[in-house]
């Protein structure tokens, strides 16, 4: 759970295009997100929403229906 999702773990991500990127924390989100990270999403013009895991699926496939170009990242580094 540390040192947690990384600049470099979003990278093929962004190389899609995406507008929002939207980061599931885990179920007890015990996952980290450090600063750099969400820095990383911004400065690439991404939006960028870090949930518990279940709310965070439920954000992305809302999004996704409304036809936004999300990405998601699901507690990546188990």
């Amino acid at each position: 759970h540390s040192p947690g999702v990384q600049p470099a773990d979003l990278e093929e991500v962004v190389k899609k295009g995406v507008k929002t990127v939207v980061i599931g924390c885990g179920m007890s989100e015990a996952l980290q997100v450090p600063a750099s990270t969400v820095d990383y999403l911004k400065k690439n013009g991404i939006d960028v929403l870090v949930l518990q895991t279940e709310k965070a699926v439920a954000e992305y496939n809302a999004l996704a229906a409304q036809g936004v170009r999300v990405g998601g990242v699901f507690h990546s580094t188990c």
